[in-house]
């Protein structure tokens, strides 16, 4: 068979159309246009001395070769930084530039303004690397996790970190932790707080290394330690606690030590109580013990030692407060400058904290701005209308006994605080009546009222107390209205910023009465 015929007949084949050379028209070849490169963060450049090769590693790509003409890019050709956008850049002198970066950065941290501020242009980018910049840095929150090695964070503390006071290295990924510490003693000095979270090779000698060698350091985050190492050698072990604390004595300021196992806590906080006293945060958020026994707050003598203390934080933990007798109490001191109470608590210990409780750790908290009792079952509105605090700020009633009662408790609640709550949540409150007089006692401030965030998420609130509250509180700014079923459609969900809110205004029918006086200052 033909073999022209064989491939017209099955319609495969190969068509090639040649031309001669007089006749064929060159095309003219296109200009190769390389792709603008995206500056890179100052995070993700920071690399060592070997920053290609690694690049090529983690891709799991082979080195290109090169020729003559073509040389392999070093860590800083690969690394280029932004091209200047316009000429006033380079007339910008650069100390001046340097004055506003500071500026900057003191009120937003280092990371991640000077990031952003990097990515503007070449001059931008040289000034936002100085280390005179780099003081307070969260390279934890900030940094992706696959850029979370140990050979970059030690390049990070050898060129950036050297005027550092406050590092967070949160959930980095290390393994030589010595080997870190050391780097840390070398370059930065002046360290005045150190955020360890989810460091889980971390031991006791490691914490003694660093109470030891920092002597000015006074904040340690110690959460999410417990995992691979011995119980005897884990940096949060009683004996390892109760070394370090007694070590840092007055120096102590912050002792974050959430989402641990601990044992011995009556032993930690008689260390507290005894040796720091300039304490001002203590973090027991999602602390889980191995006894009952090991789960006890002594709270009077947490009191009689920590007077200064401003967060007490004890959310969704097995800790309960001790006996004490009436004698005890009544010589207690309290906690005059506490300002934040966090008692939250899921259905396991929702019975757990009741009015006494509340009443012995607040009893002198005249400052108090803000107190979350959500899930608590067994409060009761006499105790917190009795709290002598008179200006909250932020108020979490969400899944408490108190959104459930049928009196009037939550109206006088909402009256005590109207003049103050910029944050109140009233998710899931069940008994319409008294919720809605609640919303309207916070309406009758009008525009006094500070009110900017209201959570009313699977409430039973009606539809009038709702445009009552729109009517009336020129500064809310958030509002949640899911899966509240007295609601019509359309406006079920939660609702953020001026323009949704006045779309809901609008929806509503609602006009809003009095003009804002001022805008709240939100602490």
């Amino acid at each position: 068979m033909d073999n022209n015929k064989k491939i017209s007949d099955n319609k495969i084949g190969i068509k090639l159309c040649i031309k001669k050379a007089s006749d064929a028209t060159v095309q003219p070849k296109k200009p190769n246009r390389k792709r603008a490169r995206k500056p890179k963060s100052l995070i993700e450049d920071s690399s060592d001395e070997t920053g290609s090769p690694e690049k090529r590693n983690r891709r799991n790509e082979k080195p290109r070769k090169t020729n003559n003409n073509t040389e392999k890019r070093s860590a800083e050709e690969d690394y280029k930084p932004p091209e200047d956008q316009s000429p006033w850049a380079n007339q910008l002198p650069e100390h001046v530039l340097h004055m506003i970066f500071k500026n900057i950065v003191q009120n937003e941290g280092s990371i991640p303004a000077l990031v952003r501020l990097s990515r503007v242009c070449s001059t931008w980018y040289k000034v936002a690397q100085s280390p005179s910049l780099w003081r307070t840095v969260d390279l934890g929150t900030w940094t992706k996790d696959r850029f979370k090695t140990e050979p970059k964070l030690k390049w990070l503390i050898e060129h950036r970190l050297q005027y550092a006071t406050e590092v967070g290295l949160g959930n980095w990924k290390i393994t030589n932790v010595q080997c870190v510490l050391d780097k840390l003693y070398e370059f930065v000095p002046n360290l005045v707080g150190i955020t360890l979270t989810g460091w889980k090779a971390l031991t006791a000698d490691h914490l003694m290394f660093l109470v030891q060698n920092f002597k000015r350091l006074e904040s340690v985050d110690l959460s999410s330690i417990n995992a691979e190492v011995n119980a005897n050698k884990t940096a949060v072990g009683q004996t390892s606690l109760c070394n370090a604390i007694t070590e840092m004595g007055s120096r102590l300021t912050h002792l974050h030590l959430a989402h641990n196992r601990l044992s011995g806590i009556p032993q930690i906080v008689k260390a507290l109580s005894t040796h720091c006293p300039n304490l001002v945060l203590l973090d027991l958020s999602n602390v889980s013990t191995i006894a009952i026994s090991h789960g006890i707050l002594h709270i009077e003598q947490l009191q009689q030692g920590c007077q200064k203390l401003k967060v007490l934080r004890i959310t969704n933990s097995h800790i309960n407060l001790s006996t004490a007798t009436l004698q005890e109490q009544m010589e207690s001191p309290g906690f005059p400058a506490l300002e934040e109470l966090s008692v939250a608590s899921l259905a396991d210990e929702s019975r757990l904290f009741n009015d006494e409780y509340l009443q012995r750790i607040l009893k002198t908290s005249t400052h108090l701005t803000l107190l979350d009792v959500r899930g608590c079952s067994r409060l009761t509105h006499d105790s917190l209308i009795r709290l002598p605090t008179w200006d909250l700020k932020h108020l979490f009633l969400s899944g408490c006994s108190l959104t459930r009662d049928v009196s009037s408790g939550l109206e006088l609640i909402a009256s005590k605080w109207a003049h103050s709550l910029i944050e109140f949540d009233l998710a899931w409150a069940n008994a319409t009546k008294p919720l809605d007089d609640a919303l309207k006692a916070l309406a009758d401030k009008g525009s006094e009222s500070p009110l900017n965030h209201l959570n009313l998420c699977g409430s039973s609130v009606s539809l009038e107390a709702v445009k009552e509250v729109l009517a009336n509180c020129p500064h809310i700014n958030s509002i949640n209205l899911a899966s509240c079923r007295g609601l019509p459609r359309g406006v079920k969900r939660l609702l953020q910023g001026e323009q949704e809110i006045a779309e809901l205004r609008e929806n509503l029918g609602v006009t809003l009465k009095r003009p804002p006086v001022k805008s709240p200052r939100d602490d």
